[in-house]
């Protein structure tokens, strides 16, 4: 079915073949849309997915340098400092993370570890 054949249809004057005309373009141009977006989304997936997989070799890489790569002290004097002019919890953590590196449940540990948080 194509648009010249509902056109066909209208100036015919002949109102079910227009909607089974109608019906079936629109069906073919929905049928197209989903399936151009399935592979849109499946080669999406797949990059996600290849850019876990070299996010987690990186991560396995780090750990043969050793699990503390970045400057601990340094990273409990920032929070020391940054929890003494009173700033939040949640304020100093996200802090020495973006400065230092350090995961979210390292940067909670020692705050909780030296700031009695």
């Amino acid at each position: 079915m194509s648009i010249e054949k509902i056109i066909a249809e209208a100036i015919d004057n002949n109102p079910l073949k227009l909607k089974e005309a109608f019906e079936g373009e629109l069906n073919a141009r929905i049928r197209t849309a989903l399936e151009e977006k399935y592979k849109e989304m499946t080669t999406e997936e797949e990059v996600v997915s290849e850019e876990t997989d070299l996010v987690e070799e990186d991560e396995d890489d780090s750990d043969d340098d050793g699990e503390e790569e970045f400057d601990e002290k340094a990273c409990v004097a920032e929070l020391k400092k940054r929890h003494a002019d009173g700033e939040s919890k949640a304020d100093c953590v996200n802090a020495v993370k973006e400065k230092y590196g350090c995961s979210a449940k390292v940067a909670n540990e020692l705050y909780a570890s030296n700031c009695g948080g």
